[in-house]
């Protein structure tokens, strides 16, 4: 990884363990000419940041100090990396730009760490046995082990599994793009994968018309819509090619001339 910029650690949101920053350490690194105060509540309101979810309060080292002019601030605000990143694009500067993708490669490093290996004598009927992330379905002969992963307070299906190793491997190369057998076999299953490719294939077009109609026409406008949507759609494309080494690609049918 590149040489830290920022301070990133490990923090709470709703009961979920996710990388936080604080945000006076981005304020200055962004070297930002307003106040950190001025600055920070504004772009909460401006784009509705929502807290415990966005952002937590926690106490300032040192508390409140009482008196005419001393400095009463005594909560700072720790910032999860996806609004880090958001703050960072909009000052439309290289300190945002840098530090936008030192985040993402924070974000990377901890996807690429090992989950919690399988138990050497797993107690099938005790899920309190198996590995984190990992449940057993008591119904399922075929596939009984399903496996899932919890990140900044988003749940991802990973899928369900013949034996424990088979999910805890599945875990570990869900963001790391490795190629992996399909999950998905039965029939309903088949069906969910074709309306997952129709989605894939729809948000390529949206893509290509959103590169080249509608950012071209945002940018002349100097719309904010601009910064908030550009990282949405690359963060979305990025995602659609490890998707796709899962379910494989899609091919439109040719149609006849």
């Amino acid at each position: 990884m590149t040489a830290q910029l920022i301070p990133v650690f490990n923090g709470d949101i709703s009961n979920e363990t996710v990388l936080l920053c604080n945000a006076r350490d981005l304020h200055a690194f962004l070297g930002v000419k307003r106040d950190f105060s001025t600055w920070l509540s504004g772009r909460v309101i401006e784009y509705k940041f929502i807290k415990d979810q966005d952002y937590v309060l926690v106490p300032q080292n040192g508390g409140i100090k009482n008196g005419r002019g001393g400095d009463r601030r005594s909560k700072d605000y720790h910032l999860t990396l996806d609004t880090a990143k958001e703050l960072a694009m909009v000052e439309r500067n290289e300190q945002g730009r840098q530090v936008r993708r030192y985040f993402i490669e924070c974000e990377k490093k901890l996807h690429q760490q090992s989950f919690p290996q399988a138990p050497s004598v797993p107690d099938a009927f005790n899920p309190r046995g198996l590995p984190r992330g990992v449940y057993l379905q008591k119904n399922c002969s075929k596939n009984p082990y399903r496996a899932s992963i919890w990140r900044n307070g988003q749940h991802y299906h990973v899928g369900v599994f013949p034996t424990i190793e088979a999910a805890v491997n599945a875990q570990k190369n869900f963001f790391s793009g490795d190629k992996i057998q399909p999950i998905l076999s039965s029939t309903e299953q088949d069906l969910f994968i074709g309306n997952l490719h129709a989605i894939l294939h729809n948000f390529r077009r949206i893509d290509e018309i959103w590169r080249s109609r509608l950012r071209p026409a945002l940018e002349i406008m100097d719309s904010k819509l601009v910064y908030l949507l550009h990282d949405r759609f690359n963060d979305s494309m990025c995602v659609i090619p490890t998707i796709e080494s899962r379910i494989g690609k899609y091919i439109p049918p040719k149609l006849p001339r």
